[in-house]
């Protein structure tokens, strides 16, 4: 999400005149658009402004994002940053940027929060350019769950989509410039539509219906939401790719429930059983949090049991970390799983990540694919599978069908069907 909106202020920017810098000169104004999921990710969006300053001593330095939401002051406290400008900003950033220059924006923070104009309006916004193989395409913001563990919500503001015309339009536009893969994404994606009566199963639909010149690929879906129509619709494959992620987060009841996750291990199981029955070379893949605070020993044993027993290809491992300003977080001092368990629990998961990888590449050995080539010699699958590109093979961009073997390590190559 964070690529598809740096994308999009990129575009503002430009179009207001201010034109990108050569990757290796002294740029006038340095934008960083930061993420604020986790504690480490503040540190790395702190340590990254600390050598942008260095980098451009007399730029202006403005900071946009889900951090700049969550820590304006934090920010504007800080000597290497001018400017603080929160999600409701996005389209007067050109003139936020000429106002601080020009000492006008007192604190350095510009209006911050979701307004009610910004609720109105469509977040349609995508990422293609110089180096990028693949569109992904922004259709829905704003979440109102409250997951315990999550800090998104309450930086995002309510559910709203892009209209259903609107994207198909988009996903049709993109794909007759020859992106030969769109990935749709969103914060709440499941949620598409829900406020304007329209919904994920119906473009999905429509797609189907009247086919793009390329794969659409759906990133993360809550499971809760994600609905039996949908499942169907990707199961299928076709226009689609056959690639489902469900975050999961814990096979334990209880833990889900201190989660708030308003689901259960057994409506995930049904969920990912129905998706595989339909098509069994589907990807299923999942999130799962180590060590959640009052995890038990026997609470992470269901949890490995449940993901050993799904027909998963790959897994999302996160040591739970509190983060500041969630229900969880509060939860640390009373029932917070030491360190050292956290780190053991997330190793497991890992490893068994490796395995169900290993797995999958090897139930691909001597099938064909509809392979799209990325940079570096690597190529992707419908099936979400990287695979090794031999020399002489289509260049970065290109879709074509593609005959894979299994090689000695393990890894899959392809070549021209």
């Amino acid at each position: 999400m964070s690529q598809i909106e740096a994308g999009h202020l990129a575009r503002i920017l430009e179009t207001a005149g201010i034109s990108r810098a050569a990757p290796t000169a002294s740029a006038d104004v340095v934008v960083l658009h930061a993420c604020t999921v986790t504690e480490r990710a503040d540190r790395d969006a702190f340590r990254l402004l600390r050598r942008l300053r260095r980098e451009h001593p007399a730029a202006l330095l403005a900071v946009t994002g889900c951090l700049a939401e969550r820590a304006p002051d934090a920010l504007a406290r800080r000597p290497e940053v001018d400017l603080v400008a929160g999600h409701r900003t996005a389209e007067a950033l050109p003139r936020l940027i000429a106002e601080a220059a020009a000492g006008l924006i007192p604190g350095k923070v510009a209006a911050l929060g979701v307004s009610p104009e910004e609720v109105l309006r469509s977040p349609l916004s995508w990422t293609t350019g110089p180096g990028r193989t693949r569109a992904f395409l922004k259709i829905q913001d704003g979440c109102g769950r409250r997951c315990a563990f999550c800090i998104v919500p309450s930086l995002r503001g309510d559910e709203r989509s892009a209209p259903l015309a609107e994207v198909e339009e988009a996903i049709h536009a993109l794909g007759s410039q020859g992106v030969p893969e769109i990935v749709l994404c969103g914060v709440h994606l499941a949620a598409f539509g829900t406020e304007r009566s329209e919904s994920l199963a119906a473009l999905l639909g429509r797609l189907g219906s009247h086919p793009p010149p390329c794969r659409v690929r759906l990133s993360s879906l809550e499971p809760m939401e994600a609905g039996d129509a949908v499942v169907d619709l990707v199961a299928a494959g076709g226009v689609v790719a056959p690639h489902l992620h469900l975050p999961l987060q814990s096979g334990s009841d209880t833990v889900l429930r201190r989660m708030r996750r308003g689901m259960t291990a057994a409506r995930f199981r049904t969920l990912l059983l129905r998706a595989w029955r339909a098509n069994p070379r589907i990807h299923l893949a999942t999130d799962v949090i180590a060590g959640f605070p009052g995890e038990s020993d026997a609470e992470f044993a269901e949890t490995e049991a449940l993901l050993r027993d799904l027909p998963l290809a790959s897994l999302h491992v996160f040591p739970f970390s509190p983060r500041t300003g969630t229900a969880a977080a509060s939860l640390v001092p009373n029932t917070g799983v030491p360190g050292v368990v956290v780190s053991r629990r997330a190793a497991r998961l890992r490893a068994l990540d490796s395995e169900l990888r290993s797995r999958f590449a090897r139930s691909h050995d001597g099938r064909e694919a509809d392979l799209v080539t990325l940079n570096g010699g690597v190529g992707l699958t419908e099936t979400y599978v990287e695979t090794a590109l031999p020399a002489g093979s289509p260049p970065p961009g290109t879709r074509f069908r593609a005959r894979l073997a299994l090689r000695a390590d393990g890894t899959l190559e392809a070549q021209p069907a």
